[in-house]
């Protein structure tokens, strides 16, 4: 039986460290993502249609 080196992990995709702040997100979390555009969709053709 070999013993197989495990793959490296994977980059994260965003990394923010601002002084003692560190954040990692590791995927983009694809509902929230989904929300966002839907709400800056709305708010762009609310802003479009009102002038």
């Amino acid at each position: 039986m070999q013993n197989r080196p495990s793959p490296p992990a994977p980059a994260p995709l965003i990394e923010v460290r601002v002084g003692p702040l560190h954040l990692t997100i590791q995927r983009l979390p694809i509902r929230l993502l989904t929300f966002l555009a839907t709400l800056a969709g709305s708010a762009g053709a609310t802003l479009l249609i009102s002038r």
